[in-house]
């Protein structure tokens, strides 16, 4: 993926999905557990809702799906994430990018000294 993907993408995002999506970002490169995101966002657990942002995420390739077996009662499975190196190095390179532009925004009129420009001739 690279920084022109991630623009278009990042564009389209919500708060919220944004939110998800960086603290996929702080996980690294482990795999973390719904339950490891939830807290991550600050929830006790991940609601529909959320479930279906990490599906999405990674429909866009922005997260890797797999799962791990587990002992927790009513499955046999637990669903893990993470994102991949190329993928935050990407999402490094745009927001770097997009602070960059905002950067340049404000200073569109370079800083000048009229009172030592005034007496210079």
């Amino acid at each position: 993926m690279d920084v022109y993907e991630v623009d278009a993408h990042m564009r389209e995002l919500t708060p919220h999905q944004t939110k998800i999506l960086e603290a996929l970002y702080h996980v690294g490169a482990d795999w973390a557990s719904r339950a490891q995101i939830a807290r991550a966002i600050g929830k006790r657990r991940l609601t529909p809702y959320d479930i279906n942002i990490l599906s999405m995420l990674a429909r866009r390739g922005f997260v890797e799906v797999s799962t791990r077996p587990t002992t927790a009662p009513g499955s046999e499975f637990a669903y893990v994430y993470r994102m991949p190196d190329d993928v935050a190095t990407a999402l490094q390179h745009w927001a770097d990018l997009r602070a960059q532009t905002r950067a340049e925004r404000r200073m569109l009129r370079r800083p000048i000294n009229l009172q030592e420009a005034r007496y210079d001739y």
